[in-house]
């Protein structure tokens, strides 16, 4: 049974060997090189932010996995139309900085992202979705804005997501590499219907 856990989980060797090969060169190393094409990046993948200096960012496409039922009984069959959700990492780093490294300063921000995220649903701007989906090391705080969590399977495609996440807080954070020694959560996949997610400023149905 698959068990969601924010233990952090050590690193490959492959990939701690290569985060430290990334951060040489200093202001042109890949980490830096990284942090450059990132922006580029989102817009090749159409991610948008939610609003301006939003911390979310969002892209719209079809869902790919299997046709799922959440918890509030929402059926999202493969091909429906969802939210991808995404963090703008400089954001979430600057907002770190600012706090001291204290992750749930950026309750309130995400809070005020999710509500204007909720009232564009509501309006039909993004058009019909179903619901709003994100994979993320940061699974264990989501229940706070009302997402569902699902543990993810320790298998290589969602290590690689691991990976990838250690290359973010290798490049972003001040003290990122020496973090990451410590290992990294594994990713977990975060849900919230579009329905519950219109509730966030319709109130109850």
């Amino acid at each position: 049974m698959l068990r969601l856990t924010q233990d952090r989980v050590p690193l490959p060797r492959l990939t701690r060997a290569v985060l430290r090969a990334a951060a040489w060169g200093g202001g042109v190393s890949m980490l830096r090189l990284w942090q450059a094409s990132e922006p580029l990046l989102m817009r090749m993948w159409r991610v948008r932010t939610v609003r301006d200096g939003s911390i979310l960012q969002y892209g719209i496409s079809p869902f790919r996995g299997q046709s799922t039922v959440l918890a509030d009984g929402t059926q999202v069959p493969h091909g429906a139309r969802i939210l991808h959700l995404h963090l703008d990492n400089r954001r979430v780093a600057l907002a770190l900085k600012d706090s001291h490294g204290n992750v749930w300063a950026l309750g309130p921000r995400l809070d005020a992202d999710l509500d204007h995220l909720a009232i564009d649903v509501c309006s039909g701007r993004v058009g019909s979705v179903a619901a709003v989906r994100g994979v993320t090391v940061l699974a264990s705080m989501a229940p706070r804005f009302g997402f569902e969590v699902r543990p993810l399977p320790r298998n290589l495609r969602w290590r690689l997501i691991q990976s990838l996440a250690g290359l973010v807080i290798a490049s972003y954070h001040a003290a990122g590499r020496a973090e990451i020694k410590r290992g990294v959560a594994w990713p977990g996949e975060i849900w919230m219907s579009a329905r519950a997610l219109r509730e966030r400023v319709q109130g109850e149905p």
